[in-house]
């Protein structure tokens, strides 16, 4: 029987930006070898590897999809509170 090491996530990302990226996924990666086997735990650790590189991957490309949107957010809540900042001083 073949074993696999399986990785899902969900993710909720702000419901005010649009994404063409997936939410959630299941990705599963082949353990080629069975327990007891002296190479088992060689490839357990190129599953895990795998299952790294790849997810890391994944969430990568969401945390600058996302991190681009929230940093153009800021960037605008920060000149605002800004030129509010300028008006004050300038009553004064």
């Amino acid at each position: 029987m073949a074993h696999a090491l399986t990785v899902e996530y969900k993710l909720n990302p702000p419901s005010s930006q649009s994404h063409d990226l997936p939410a959630s996924k299941q990705h599963s990666f082949q353990v080629r070898d069975e327990a007891g086997n002296p190479n088992y735990y060689k490839s357990l650790r190129e599953a895990l590897a795998s299952a790294k590189d790849e997810v890391g991957e994944a969430l990568t490309v969401w945390r600058d999809a996302v991190g681009k949107a929230e940093l153009s957010k800021e960037s605008k809540k920060s000149s605002e509170e800004d030129e509010e900042e300028e008006e004050e001083e300038g009553d004064a």
